[in-house]
């Protein structure tokens, strides 16, 4: 894996485009991310996406030991949405090898479909990876 440049990041997340391909790959560098700076570096690579002609997304969550799910209901509901229609449709994620962070995402998701009802997590290509080489690969 090539790293072309890195095109985002603050004290919690960073965000590199992947050499000859259209592929972002985000990384969370802390244990937690608050609402607010998960939203704002989110909102931040939209012009990436786009620039870029990005279609592929790879997520490695592996420092976290929690999250925010108000970050997460507007990550899937909102922004996702907005960027499947500048092309970005498929979406790798990498999670902490813990299986209460598992079972939280689970919730989460849940929680996001009884107040979305109409939200479709199957509309995007979700897969979840052991490591950014596997993701690379999918």
């Amino acid at each position: 894996m090539t790293v072309e440049s890195s095109v985002s990041t603050n004290e919690f997340l960073e965000a590199e485009l992947i050499d000859q391909s259209q592929t972002l790959l985000c990384r969370s560098k802390k244990s937690y991310i608050s609402s607010k700076a998960f939203r704002d570096f989110f909102q931040e690579l939209e012009s990436v996406v786009i620039e870029n002609n990005a279609t592929t997304l790879i997520f490695d969550k592996t420092s976290l030991s929690v999250f925010d799910q108000e970050a997460m209901e507007w990550y899937h509901v909102h922004w996702k949405e907005k960027m499947w229609d500048k092309g970005l449709k498929h979406h790798r994620k990498i999670l902490p090898a813990n299986s209460l962070f598992e079972t939280s995402v689970s919730i989460g998701r849940r929680k996001i479909l009884e107040r979305n009802p109409d939200f479709s997590f199957e509309k995007f290509d979700i897969q979840y990876c052991s490591s950014v080489e596997e993701a690379l690969s999918k």
